[in-house]
């Protein structure tokens, strides 16, 4: 019974917690919300919990797409009636990390780069004595770009290396160079006419303004076939929509 009492209980918090910032965020869907920590009973009758990960896939944005949301939250605060009432007010949080997630079949539609993949490579110098920090790493890591340009008569892959440019709320990626591979075998298709415009082509500027819950944009790097902008902040909190029990804006 205490065990189905935990589940029970942990999942009705994570949705509407999940409600409420569905409703804040105007988002169009119910984000993932994930509570850690056991015993979960005697969290929720604190109202103070663990750890808190919430994530909301293929939110529509104006500066790049269709973006994955993520946030992290970690010592969180509800109020200790929170729990039971039939609404969700606030969340406090002792550290608050927050993401943007660009994936790349997404600004490569954006941007008009068609097939573009986005490759992180080796840090190469940054870290050649093993002392950098990973944000340093993350600041000055190069990317691989790669797309075809078939509306130029170019229908081979074409590689160049780019790097993340994060300034104030400024997001750019500035090709550097055709990428030939780490040994120089790797062929590059473009016409030697079009060099210039098609380089410049996988040139992207986005204007962030802000990660989720309002965090400056602090650091930008490559993951994968991602672009991720990260922020973080200290002692926050987050102000909720209230809504009832069936999900419906309230005023209680």
């Amino acid at each position: 019974m205490l065990v189905l009492a935990e589940l029970g209980t942990a999942a009705y918090t994570e949705h509407r917690i999940s409600r409420a910032l569905r409703a804040s965020a105007e988002l169009s869907a119910d984000p993932d919300v994930v509570i850690h920590g056991f015993p979960f009973l005697l969290q929720a009758a604190r109202g103070e919990f663990h750890g808190i990960e919430i994530r909301a896939d293929r939110v529509d944005t104006d500066i790049a797409g269709r973006v994955t949301i993520e946030a992290n939250l970690e010592d969180v605060t509800l109020e200790p009636e929170a729990w039971y009432v039939r609404r969700t007010d606030a969340l406090h949080a002792r550290e608050l990390e927050g993401r943007i997630v660009m994936h790349q079949i997404e600004l490569g539609e954006f941007f008009d780069i068609p097939d573009l993949r986005i490759t992180p490579l080796p840090t190469g110098v940054i870290d050649a004595f093993g002392t950098a920090t990973p944000t340093t790493i993350a600041r000055f890591r190069p990317v691989l770009l790669t797309a075809s340009f078939p509306d130029l008569g170019i229908s081979d892959e074409v590689n160049v290396e780019a790097r993340l440019r994060l300034a104030g709320t400024q997001l750019h990626v500035d090709p550097l160079r055709y990428y030939t591979g780490r040994d120089g075998s790797w062929e590059n298709p473009v016409p030697e006419e079009l060099h210039d415009e098609v380089l410049r082509s996988f040139s992207i500027t986005i204007d962030v303004q802000e990660v989720p819950f309002g965090l400056a944009p602090a650091v930008a790097f490559p993951q994968g076939g991602r672009l991720v902008v990260e922020g973080s902040g200290e002692n926050v909190s987050l102000e909720l929509v209230k809504r009832n029990a069936f999900g419906e804006g309230g005023g209680q």
